[in-house]
């Protein structure tokens, strides 16, 4: 497992990579969140997994950090990209602040 580790629900698969370059994918959107973190906070984000999991609901997700499950939940249907992020966001810089 890497140091973290996304697993999202099948109907959050499409998010990860779309074709349609004007709707956000959230490859995009995990490189732009390590950039900020790494240019505000001053240290480097390890690469994050993303994989599917079928035993989570069709919206859910778990992240996990150093193979310990630190959040998971469900994406609402009006949630997109934009709020996985920020929850992968929050979980990491929680976790960074407790380590430090």
């Amino acid at each position: 497992m890497e140091a973290i580790q996304l697993e999202i629900g099948l109907e959050l698969v499409p998010f990860v990579k779309t074709e349609d370059v004007k709707e956000e994918n959230l490859i995009s959107s995990i490189r732009q969140m390590r950039r900020d973190m790494e240019r505000a906070d001053h240290y480097l984000i390890p690469p994050i997994r993303i994989c599917d999991n079928t035993s989570l609901p069709p919206r859910g997700y778990r992240i996990f950090i150093y193979e310990r499950a630190v959040a998971g939940g469900e994406l609402g249907y009006a949630h997109g990209v934009a709020e996985l992020s920020s929850h992968l966001e929050d979980n990491i810089r929680q976790y960074a602040i407790g380590v430090n």
